[in-house]
């Protein structure tokens, strides 16, 4: 497809659909690539734990999606009252913050804000978003969706979600003070 793209004597309306084919085509692989880590999540394949810091992944995934979405000018903040350690895949501990950090990102508006607590015990990640609690009981469902997002396969939550389960922690979603927020606890 990126090189019938490259062909100069397509017209407009040819390169159009040779466009739309291709981002069908990488919605599909990404939908391929979530199923495929959630099966193997499910079927227990990430066995190696170890301590994982999250303060410090959060501080460096954060700064990699901040310059991503720089664009929408979302204000961020992170409150570290303490260090919280989780005995995890350090793979899953990465998959499981990011998909948070990057649920916080994407459904926010232009010029919102993150808020992240870290405590020795959870880590929060609270965002500006729709003006309406989500449906909690529907959350972390597969392909659930309150609002599709463009780019969103509608697995991030489930990802989490399922991570958690495994690893026997809790994920949970509270609407308040007009902020989404997503909670992880030991």
């Amino acid at each position: 497809l990126e090189m019938l793209m490259e062909d100069e004597n397509l017209s407009e309306s040819q390169l159009e659909e040779l466009m739309k084919t291709h981002q069908t085509l990488e919605h599909i692989t990404k939908l391929n690539k979530s199923l495929l880590l959630l099966s193997k999540i499910e079927n227990g394949q990430f066995t190696d734990t170890t301590q994982v810091e999250v303060n410090k992944l959060l501080r460096q995934y954060l700064e990699d999606y901040k310059e991503v979405y720089q664009y929408r000018e979302i204000i961020t903040s992170v409150e570290e009252e303490g260090i919280f350690y989780l005995t995890i895949n350090e793979t899953l501990a990465v998959v499981l913050l990011t998909n948070l950090l990057k649920n916080a990102f994407v459904h926010n508006i232009d010029g919102g804000h993150i808020r992240i607590v870290i405590t020795p015990h959870s880590v929060m990640f609270c965002n500006t978003g729709a003006a309406q609690p989500l449906d909690a009981q529907r959350i972390f469902e597969r392909f659930y969706q309150g609002k599709k997002k463009e780019g969103s396969t509608g697995l991030g939550l489930a990802i989490a979600d399922t991570i958690c389960k495994m690893q026997a922690l809790r994920l949970c979603y509270e609407y308040k003070s007009g902020e989404h927020c997503f909670i992880l606890y030991t």
